[in-house]
């Protein structure tokens, strides 16, 4: 191989994330409206069944992994963590994905319950159902049989919390973290069960990341804007320095999204994180490395401007526009130790 060959593959192998979870609505692509129906609906889950749940904390499963290579600060654990995943579920004419496909399930675990809902489990207890998703066609259809399969996706998360509440609750503070289609789910969660209601005193902070979220969504739930802010969202978009996707230019907003620096957690504009403070992303072989690689800021268009990765030799190669696949990863370190923190920031509230 020539040397620029071997830099290509390298960079190739080293990638954040994974693109299988790469959201339609962040990346342009168009994919065809190809049923006219909703129907057939897959059978709703029963989530007294433990088989359809991603993640629960009595048990061994991929949310309970770390990642090799730098340790990581174990955490307090006193929280729980609801954890909603992104979409897999990219094939096919169906408009919601059917919880009997074991591969999918095993696809679902293997990447982002793997990649994501990990960083939380120094935090405390994850649970993560596995729900009906919404094909990823749905963010770039945007007709009324979109809404319908992301309300029966919203049904079974709705049910699953429902489930959580009723049966495991114990009290304890509460952590959501989401990404993408799950950030979706979650923001109509927070809707629902937290603002304006009584469990949002027990809302630590939610972590809802690859999806547009406004200050306008909610009536008494406010963006977080420092480290250990409580009670509020943590939300981002990641994009390359230079870069804004053509559907949030297009689309005229009272204000633009709301969004923190995950690596400063401030909501500074155009303030650069210094490399010293990154701590480190996970990469899809699922190594804890680099840390000092990314810089990044927030922009007055709402989004996070990620410069070109600070890598010897590939890091111009890593480079994209888009880094919706990294929200989590570039910043894994990073966010696992936010959220010990703001978990500690409650425990220690009078």
């Amino acid at each position: 191989m020539t040397a620029r060959v071997l830099v290509a593959f390298f960079a190739a192998a080293v990638l954040v994330g994974c693109k299988r979870y790469e959201s339609v609505v962040e990346t342009a692509l168009h994919v065809e409206r190809v049923a006219e129906r909703l129907e057939p609906i897959p059978p709703a889950p029963n989530y007294s069944d433990e088989a359809v749940w991603a993640a629960l904390p009595w048990r061994e499963d991929a949310a309970d992994l770390l990642p090799k290579g730098r340790p990581v600060s174990p955490g307090p654990g006193t929280a729980d963590v609801f954890y909603l995943h992104p979409t897999i579920f990219e094939q096919g004419a169906a408009w919601n994905a059917s919880l009997d496909s074991m591969p999918l399930n095993a696809e679902v675990d293997h990447w982002p319950v793997r990649h994501q809902a990990s960083i939380f489990n120094g935090a405390g207890r994850v649970f993560a159902p596995r729900y009906r998703q919404a094909h990823i066609r749905v963010f770039s259809v945007g007709d009324s049989l979109s809404l319908g399969a992301l309300q029966i996706a919203y049904s079974d998360i709705r049910s699953a919390f429902q489930h959580y509440l009723d049966h495991w609750d114990e009290g304890r503070p509460l952590v959501i973290a989401a990404h993408s289609q799950g950030s979706w789910h979650a923001r109509w969660l927070l809707q629902e069960f937290f603002d304006g209601k009584p469990l949002a005193d027990r809302l630590v902070a939610a972590y809802i990341p690859g999806m547009d979220v406004y200050p306008t969504d909610f009536g008494s739930i406010s963006p977080c804007i420092s480290a250990t802010d409580q009670h509020c969202y943590c939300s981002w978009m990641s994009y390359g320095t230079g870069y804004l996707p053509p559907w949030l230019s297009e689309t005229e907003k009272p204000s633009p999204p709301s969004v923190i620096h995950p690596i400063s957690w401030t909501v500074e504009v155009d303030r650069t994180n210094p490399r010293n403070e990154h701590g480190g992303a996970v990469r899809e072989s699922f190594r804890n490395k680099n840390p000092g690689s990314i810089t990044a800021r927030v922009t007055e268009d709402g989004v996070l401007w990620v410069d070109q990765p600070h890598m010897f030799l590939v890091g111009k190669w890593l480079h994209r526009d888009n880094w919706h696949v990294g929200d989590f990863n570039l910043f894994w370190s990073d966010i696992r130790d936010n959220v010990h923190d703001r978990v500690g920031a409650y425990g220690a509230q009078p």
